[in-house]
């Protein structure tokens, strides 16, 4: 049988896509799943790609040892990580993806799941368990096409997303204007470093904080 979202227990789910190659989704989920433990919460991040498997070097010094707790955290407290990656990159069977899923939602009081932009049956079976989605995107025209793409074969599946916007803008385009045209409640915005070829650090952990605070009805300073 197939999880639920109420099979999986009263735990926030988030689903994380990106509005196109390169986006930021793997950024994105690792900083919503360092926030998370930071703020003392248990967290189980998924990397559900299947050609995946980068989070765990975003994750690196999270994930080593003695530092699976923040400071001051809760007992139980802690970042679980399950990576799907597969050697032949072949789609997860969607049975597998939902005894994973079922296993781990009852360690969990926030579930990340970061999600490929190709919509296979165990992709659609995690994004229709999601609580909330994400979909981060660059603010720029030619995002548009992949963007609406995606958003077109997501449909009705899980909750509607909102758009978390990535600057610097690469033409006349803003933040709520991209929003706009992708129909789309602007969640946040996150800043480029001086580079602007990585997301700024101090940008992504402002607006995890504030998103997972909202998550659990606390008020961000």
């Amino acid at each position: 049988m197939s999880p639920s979202p109420t099979s999986l227990g009263s735990a926030p789910c988030v689903a994380v896509f990106g509005g196109c190659g390169g986006a930021g989704a793997s950024t994105l989920a690792a900083g919503l799943a360092r926030s998370a433990l930071h703020s003392g919460r248990a967290v189980v991040l998924v990397d559900a790609d299947p050609l995946g498997g980068g989070l765990e070097t975003i994750l690196a010094d999270d994930l080593s040892p003695g530092r699976h707790r923040s400071e001051g955290a809760a007992e139980g407290s802690g970042l679980s990580l399950l990576t799907c990656a597969r050697p032949d990159g072949t789609p997860i069977p969607p049975e597998s993806m939902g005894h994973a899923l079922s296993a781990i939602a009852p360690e969990a009081e926030l579930m990340i799941v970061d999600l490929p932009r190709s919509l296979s049956d165990s992709t659609r079976l995690a994004a229709a368990c999601a609580t909330h989605t994400l979909l981060i995107a660059p603010v720029a025209e030619r995002v548009l096409v992949s963007a609406r793409r995606l958003l077109d074969q997501l449909g009705s599946l899980g909750p509607r997303p909102s758009l978390v916007a990535r600057l610097p803008s690469r033409d006349l385009l803003s933040p709520q204007g991209l929003a706009a045209h992708l129909r789309l409640p602007l969640q946040g915005v996150i800043r480029a470093s001086r580079d602007r070829s990585r997301i700024q650090r101090a940008s992504l952990d402002r607006f995890c904080g504030r998103f997972v605070d909202s998550l659990f009805g606390a008020v961000a300073a």
